[in-house]
């Protein structure tokens, strides 16, 4: 069974209400592909969960109210460094007309993530303390402190001071978060103090208070630590199903302690766990403060949004998805694997393949084109071969076959019709000199490529000239290399004339 269909069945026996499927992001800058397999994950549970007839809802959290924990490389340093501890909602956006920073590489990813077919609702963190929805968990938190202290020396083995509380201020001299510490709480107000020296990577100011930490329409005054926090969102949202990556889901991990925070205070069922692993860029986890990685865009400048989504649907959730699109094979294979699943869909034969290409989709189900996406790429480097592409159905794929070609094919991808007789040419045989030049006499014939690349095969027997060197002539005497697309392609993309005075040439 396929594994969206496994969680769906497996969701449909716990008899809920609603599949309430969550998953949350930070925008503490560029959001690189790692946090799409995330969210496509989750929108492929969704679509699966709606499948098996579960009544079933999607919500994305931008937990906007997180502080800004590292800058990224991109920004400078001289406008950003001051924001460090910060809440992201209430740094400036990097470009002018974006509402802050936090709303401005949200929106990028979520326009991202909405054209590989993933529209939940988005919700902002921020939002919820707002709302006044978390309210009810703060207090059970700090009420709690002591039994939270508890949990975190179990998971952690280590002793937590007994003036720790799950909350975290936002100094209202400073505006910073993460150097504040809540060292008492009287039931209505927490005291706290932004310590200068509270963490290695920001100053606090040293003002000392004492605020409510219940927020209203108007006023949030501090946010509670976020593995916590997981907890209490799950409960002011009413999540039923989420996932999460492998670094969370650990034993002893970030889960493990939201986990008994929500059966232990909350009383709130844990929502139906799954695991996933990461999404590699040449074997490299990616960092959205530190800039490091390929951006949603420039993924889709490289792939289809349905490869994309097939892509993360076809790999295993215990699976890394490891894509380097410098790898020789890496797109070209991929190409190749979404139209074996796309024949098995459409012939229903292999019905996990069949699964994986239909929930790769991205609105409408369409039939692939079935040429290969490596005899694209050498069609999209010949000339006059826009009919053919046409004729293929093949327009939307050439223009990735175009930027593979571009950006990322190796050189033995490469050719380009040399305009003066190749310096190599010199070194070819009589034999294969005079092979061309019969080749040169059939362009007065009117074959079509496949006749044509019969006849060319035919001739070089004739001459007893083995095919290797008889194709290489070709390809010599035209891209000055001794290898390129299938010959009679090549040559039928070319100006007659063109071809017919090269050849004599040689």
């Amino acid at each position: 069974m396929f594994w969206a269909d496994k969680i769906a069945d497996d969701v449909k026996k716990l008899d809920l209400a609603i599949g309430w499927v969550d998953d949350m992001k930070t925008p503490s800058g560029r959001i690189h592909v790692g946090g799409l397999r995330a969210v496509t994950t989750h929108d492929i549970v969704y679509k699966a969960l709606l499948d098996a007839k579960v009544k079933a809802k999607f919500t994305y959290v931008f937990d906007n109210h997180d502080p800004m924990d590292g800058l990224p490389s991109y920004l400078p340093a001289e406008k950003y460094e001051q924001y460090l501890g910060v809440p992201l909602y209430m740094i400036p956006a990097p470009v002018d007309g974006a509402k802050n920073y936090a709303e401005y590489y949200a929106k990028e990813f979520e326009e991202g993530f909405n054209r590989i077919g993933c529209k939940p609702e988005i919700i902002w963190g921020a939002d919820l303390y707002f709302s006044g929805r978390m309210n009810d968990g703060i207090k059970k938190c700090l009420d709690n402190a002591d039994k939270i202290r508890k949990i975190y020396g179990d998971l952690y083995k280590k002793k937590i001071a007994d003036d720790w509380y799950p909350f975290n201020v936002y100094c209202p001299n400073c505006n910073k978060v993460s150097t504040t510490r809540v060292t008492e709480w009287d039931g209505n107000e927490v005291t706290f103090e932004c310590r200068i020296d509270a963490v290695d990577w920001t100053k606090g100011c040293g003002h000392k208070g004492k605020v409510s930490p219940f927020a209203t329409e108007n006023k949030i005054n501090g946010k509670i630590p976020w593995k916590v926090e997981w907890a209490v969102k799950w409960q002011a949202i009413g999540v039923t199903v989420e996932g999460a990556g492998k670094d969370h889901m650990t034993r002893g991990g970030s889960h493990d302690l939201a986990q008994r925070v929500a059966e232990e205070i909350l009383k709130y069922p844990v929502p139906y766990p799954f695991a996933h692993e990461f999404f590699l860029i040449g074997g490299h986890k990616m960092s959205s403060s530190k800039g490091t990685g390929i951006s949603v865009v420039e993924l889709l400048e490289l792939i289809p949004p349905q490869l994309v989504r097939f892509l993360i649907a076809k790999t295993k959730l215990n699976q890394a998805i490891n894509f380097d699109p410098a790898e020789k094979d890496t797109i070209p294979v991929l190409f190749d694997e979404y139209q074996k699943a796309a024949n098995a869909y459409f012939t229903k034969q292999d019905d996990d393949l069949a699964r994986i290409f239909e929930l790769s989709q991205v609105g409408e189900t369409i039939k692939p084109p079935s040429v290969r996406f490596s005899v694209l790429a050498q069609w999209v480097q010949m000339p006059n071969m826009e009919e053919e592409i046409k004729k293929e159905g093949a327009e939307e794929w050439a223009k990735y076959a175009r930027t593979w070609i571009e950006k990322y094919a190796p050189e033995s991808e490469k050719f380009l019709v040399q305009k003066e007789l190749p310096e190599n040419t010199k070194d070819l045989r009589e034999e294969q000199k005079e092979y061309l030049k019969k080749i040169a006499d059939l362009e007065n014939t009117k074959l079509d490529a496949e006749e044509f690349q019969t006849k060319i095969y035919e001739t070089a027997r004739e001459m007893s000239l083995a095919p290797k060197e008889a194709f290489s002539a070709i390809y010599i005497a035209l891209l000055g290399k001794d290898h390129g697309p299938k010959a009679a392609w090549l040559i039928a993309s070319l100006d007659p004339e063109f071809v017919k005075k090269r050849f004599s040439e040689v």
